[in-house]
């Protein structure tokens, strides 16, 4: 990774709209524009003016070819988007041509009256809102069929038990609007029957074979058009919310918002328990529930997610995407904005779908703050990765208008803000949404007419211009944060059985939102966490929100002996009353209550939160503001990385208070991808932010206090004329006793060192005339002549009982003229004549061994 220069999996991504078939000089130009904007990689996405019968046509091919071999002179990466429009799996209808069998089936449910049920009025909510364009996209003809109906169960209650009367149950008729079925000699009996949509260009995610096929029309012809590209310019395969339509039908009741997708796989083996997808049954309703949608949500995912899996694997290529996402645009993962209940798609387990991709994606949607970063890397973290793609759309929300219509009005700057949280939130990189081949016609023809196709095509903004600096102020961001590892002493539980028992309606999505939201805001670095992998160590707190269903005992002792590990346990809103495999279980949310250090029964009031959540700051850097603040931080191989971003119309003022002092603190400019040189802190850094401003600094430990230089001026010995004696170090042996002895004698001392340094010099101010020293048995200093000075590494020092050796070599003169006139009577200096010195070494480079 480089900050200067951001990669192609940290700079900006961008589909690239493709509206028709794209000239060889419209590819290059546009490649060309979409390289000098800052974008390091695309996909190539056609949209619902794009010619369908094209879709994967010849030329079609031979134009992503001819993109890819430009993009590798470029430098640029691919992803390949993997279907037509969106909604993956359907390969523009190719998928399920000729083979209707693997058209989407779904289950319904009805209750009789007067021994007969019936369903009709079966509509597809979500595509409603796509209106005529979007039914001719996803209905052949753009009308809705159905057949091969077929009775799943008929289950009665009676008293306190539920009777299955499947066997006394008969389809009366079936028609492409609907079917009726009769039960005879029943009352109440409440009816699940399944149907294939006879029209659906979308396939059945829950059959292998469905997938399988989608892969042999769909992945095949983009790996051969390709070519040698897969696996090197072509990096990853990109799926886009697959999923069966969401149908509601006049009969409709109960909790679940829409049709289930049907196979008989997930039909459980007691069909008595489907009864709890529609009615309270009692104490079992929760773990009934439970049970369908963890067989429900592994059927789907492993068959689609999967088969998709291993072909990426095969292939030498990563797999990414995003499925139906209920917290896009929210932070309340029960806030949807495709259906009322995304328990039908794939159940809303996150956490495992993920465990089949190699690269997490997320959507967002419109430029105001949301969980969607967030969320995506909590599940790549929980299976062994971090960071992840966020798709970001714009959606008009202006009255009397069509979200289609998108937000021409987007500037630059909420662009970049959002772009900005996204990455202080987890996100790796930002893929828009998008650059587009043509801005399209003056009509008001809404999706067919690119302009009002999720707008913007950013290249067509007049302010495209500066997008350069905005990618590369983006890249930089995230290399600068992807390097280190989030603080994660905050755990913040997905309520999944919590949302597959009691639905969207259940009030947990409004806990996780207030949880989510306030730590993020307020400079808590936190993450979500799957109960069944429960990755909560080294967590200081652990936040149950709204938590109604946990799994089973697994999970509750998990808890307690986190709170015995001194752990503090939070809760709001409801506490846990059921599990997975017991149903109701007496007690239960008493004894969570007991457990938890702080119980919200109600959406916490944040200043009690923070009096609770301070402790998890401690033993870190920490933030005062004077206003709101988006923030940061994470750990690198030797410091604190912290961003820090202004997002407010006014001036805010920061202080920063390192974990340690005295600290060193660097800027680095993702502006500029310049790297200030580090200054010394000795108390809070006080940052002064205009609104907009972003601030990436690097807290590491600053020097520490330097001990003291140890002059050895005591307990030397000198061995020398066959004996040894005590000396004295500040004057020559001359002076002591041996006036006439020419040689080498050798100074022994033995010292302690209490204050630990890296390294030290060692220094003999005068030493007559040349000298070698040892140190606990190692040669450190063999000296000619001056400087006597070397570097010791602290290896081989010891806290105390060093040995010093100095041997020092004298001329002969004392010797020689002894006696004689030609000394004139004045002795030559000797050995050492000034006490040996160890002084910290302050210098990387060490001193002279050898002269």
């Amino acid at each position: 990774m480089s900050f200067a220069e951001p990669d192609e999996w940290h700079a900006p991504a961008t589909y690239w709209f493709w509206h028709r078939i794209p000239t060889a000089e419209e590819i290059r130009a546009q490649l060309d524009t979409m390289a000098a904007a800052g974008f390091r990689s695309f996909q190539i996405q056609t949209r619902l003016s794009f010619p369908l019968a094209d879709y994967l046509g010849p030329d079609y091919l031979d134009a992503c070819r001819l993109a890819a071999d430009e993009a590798a002179r470029r430098g640029l990466m691919i992803g390949v988007y993997d279907e037509y429009n969106w909604l993956s799996g359907h390969a523009g209808g190719r998928s399920v041509d000729g083979r209707d069998h693997l058209r989407e089936r779904h289950m319904f449910w009805s209750t009789t009256v007067d021994g007969e049920c019936v369903v009709d009025g079966i509509r597809a909510k979500d595509v409603d809102y796509l209106l005529e364009p979007g039914r001719n996209w996803v209905f052949e003809g753009g009308v809705i069929r159905w057949d091969d109906w077929e009775i799943v169960a008929a289950l009665k209650r009676s008293g306190e038990s539920i009777v299955d009367v499947t066997a006394d149950a008969v389809l009366v008729q079936a028609s492409s609007d609907g079917c009726r079925v009769q039960v005879g000699g029943h009352d109440y009996v409440t009816v699940f029957v399944a149907a294939r949509c006879a029209t659906s260009r979308m396939i059945n995610y829950l059959l292998p074979e469905a997938a399988q096929r989608f892969l042999d029309v769909g992945y095949e012809p983009y790996a051969k058009a390709f070519g040698g590209h897969l696996g090197t310019t072509v990096r990853y395969v990109f799926f886009d919310q697959p999923h069966g339509c969401f149908f509601d039908w006049a009969q409709r009741r109960g909790p679940i918002g829409s049709s289930l997708m049907h196979a008989p796989s997930i039909v459980p083996e007691d069909r008595r328990t489907l009864l709890a997808l529609v009615d309270d049954v009692g104490p079992r309703t929760a773990a009934w529930r439970c049970a369908f949608f963890e067989r429900y949500s592994a059927v789907g995912i492993d068959s689609f997610f999967g088969t998709l899996s291993g072909w990426c694997r095969d292939h030498g290529v990563a797999l990414s995407g995003h499925e139906v996402l209920g917290y896009v645009s929210s932070w309340d993962p029960a806030s949807t904005i495709i259906t009322e209940d995304p328990r039908p798609n794939f159940g809303t387990d996150y956490f495992g779908l993920d465990r089949w991709r190699d690269l997490t994606a997320v959507d967002a949607r419109n430029d105001h703050p949301q969980i969607s970063a967030k969320f995506g890397d909590s599940v790549a973290r929980a299976n062994g990765r971090g960071g992840c793609m966020v798709e970001q759309y714009f959606a008009r929300t202006v009255t009397g208008s069509h979200f289609a219509a998108g937000r021409w009005e987007l500037t630059l700057a909420a662009l970049r803000a959002q772009t900005v949280r996204h990455h202080l939130l987890g996100a790796r990189q930002l893929l828009m949404h998008a650059f587009w081949l043509t801005d399209g016609d003056d009509s008001e023809d809404l999706f067919r007419n690119p302009r009002f196709d999720f707008a913007p095509g950013v290249n067509f903004e007049p302010w495209f211009g500066h997008h350069g600096a905005f990618a590369a102020e983006s890249g930089r961001l995230s290399e600068f944060l992807d390097v280190g590892e989030p603080l994660g002493e905050i755990a913040l539980l997905y309520p999944l059985r919590t949302s597959w028992a009691c639905g969207p309606e259940h009030p947990y999505g409004r806990h996780v939102a207030f949880w989510a939201e306030h730590l993020a805001r307020h400079g808590y670095e936190y993450r979500l966490v799957d109960e069944r992998d429960l990755n909560i160590d080294g967590c200081r707190t652990l936040i149950l929100p709204g938590v109604s269903v946990i799994r089973d005992q697994t999970t509750l002792d998990a808890l307690t002996a986190f709170v015995d590990g001194g752990g503090a346990l939070l809760a709001s809103g409801p506490l846990p009353s059921a599990t997975q495999h017991e149903g109701a279980v007496d007690g239960l949310d008493a004894r969570i209550l007991r457990l938890a250090r702080r119980y919200w029964p109600e959406i916490p009031d944040p200043r009690s939160v923070d009096d609770v959540l301070r402790p998890a700051l401690a033993g870190h850097p920490h933030l005062d503001a004077d206003g709101p603040l988006w923030s940061r931080r994470v750990r690198d191989a030797a410091g604190t990385r912290i961003a820090v971003f202004n997002d407010e119309p006014r001036t805010v003022v920061v202080d920063i208070r390192p974990s340690s002092l005295p600290a060193e603190v660097t800027r680095w400019r993702p502006e500029s991808g310049a790297v200030d040189p580090p200054f010394p802190l000795t108390g809070s850094l006080r940052l002064t932010l205009s609104p907009g401003e972003l601030a990436c600094l690097r807290l590491t430990d600053g020097p520490r206090p330097v001990p003291p230089a140890i002059t050895l001026t005591a307990g030397w010995t000198l061995r020398a004329a066959g004996t040894e004696r005590p000396i004295d170090v500040d004057r020559g042996w001359e002076q002591q006793g041996l006036p006439t002895f020419s040689g080498i004698g050798e100074y022994r001392v033995t010292f302690a060192l209490d204050s630990p340094w890296p390294s030290w010099d060692l220094i003999l101010p005068a030493a007559c005339d040349s000298a070698v020293a040892e140190l606990n048995d190692q040669v450190v200093g063999t000296w000619g002549w001056g400087p006597f000075r070397c570097t010791i590494d602290h290896t081989t020092l010891r806290a105390s009982g060093n040995e010093l050796i100095v041997k020092v070599a004298s001329t002969a003169a004392n010797h020689y003229y002894a006696g004689t006139r030609h000394q004139n009577g004045t002795l030559e200096p000797s050995g050492l004549v000034a006490a040996p010195v160890l002084r910290p070494a302050l210098s990387p480079f060490p001193g002279p061994r050898h002269a």
